[in-house]
């Protein structure tokens, strides 16, 4: 893959993280942007590897490489997917 198309794909990854964010928490696009920064910190992973992380836990394709994303957003996706199987009355 070319560094255009890598950076492309970064990119992308990020963007989708970033609204995946902002669907869960109903936050601004630059608080999500911020909490991804906030775990990349903390983590040491990188940014565009936590947004491919969250991305991946968001989708159910995680795996075992995902746990820091599992461990930040886990609960918040569990009671997404929760909340959108509850009938409506």
């Amino acid at each position: 893959m070319s560094r255009t198309r890598a950076a492309d794909a970064s990119r992308r990854d990020l963007d989708v993280a970033v609204g995946i964010l902002i669907g869960l928490r109903g936050c601004a696009e630059r608080d999500a942007f911020d909490e991804l920064v906030a775990v990349a910190t903390r983590t040491g992973l990188g940014l565009f590897n936590v947004a491919r992380s969250l991305s991946a836990l968001a989708g159910g394709s995680s795996s075992a490489d995902d746990s820091e994303a599992f461990n930040a957003w886990g609960e918040l996706i569990r009671r997404a997917r929760a909340a959108a199987l509850m009938p409506v009355v």
